[in-house]
């Protein structure tokens, strides 16, 4: 029966294994510094013009190169990301407005991870309109072994909307204050 599983997985082109390689575990375990990571999802690709694994686990998104050199991203470092299918690339942008991405040559469930592990990331999600434009306030949350009480918080400021006007950060901040007594 398994090897009955094993040619109708091969057929579709899914992996037979639910883990990646020991050695990339070890990567994932150490970057992340959780002893035993749970895999959500994962696939192979290339970070910077070089072969990575891509794993998914409860902390993060970790990239993991053939020499075992790992790098990770925690989900709610993550202001916006998503998949670009024509690229076959997962992207992500922090809040310092620094960008990276993992090409992937097969992605798996990886896109639909990735989206739910940042959107679960977020607590609250909050426009606030300005003179110029819209501040958006998000409060996140540690997910997995990071996951703390505590909800780190960020102001985007959109199109148009500066957030160097003396109004417009005193509504932000007020806002901000207002949302912490609610969300603690």
């Amino acid at each position: 029966m398994a090897q009955l599983w094993r040619r109708l997985l091969g057929a579709i082109g899914a992996t037979s294994s639910s883990h990646p390689d020991p050695q990339v575990l070890t990567g994932v375990s150490a970057v992340t510094g959780v002893p035993e990571p749970h895999v959500l999802a994962w696939g192979t690709g290339r970070h910077d013009g070089r072969p990575v694994t891509a794993v998914a686990v409860d902390e993060g998104l970790a990239l993991v190169g053939a020499d075992g050199e790992a790098a990770a991203v925690a989900w709610h470092e993550v202001v916006r990301g998503g998949w670009r299918e024509s690229a076959s690339a997962l992207w992500w942008t922090f809040l310092d407005e620094h960008s990276d991405e993992v090409e992937l040559d097969r992605p798996g469930d990886l896109p639909e991870v990735f989206n739910d592990r940042v959107t679960a990331s977020i607590v609250v999600r909050e426009p606030v309109p300005t003179a110029g434009g819209t501040v958006v306030i998000a409060g996140r949350r540690r997910l997995g072994s990071l996951a703390g009480q505590d909800i780190l918080w960020t102001a985007i400021a959109g199109e148009g909307a500066d957030l160097s006007d003396p109004d417009t950060e005193r509504r932000v901040l007020e806002r901000t204050a207002e949302l912490r007594k609610e969300w603690r």
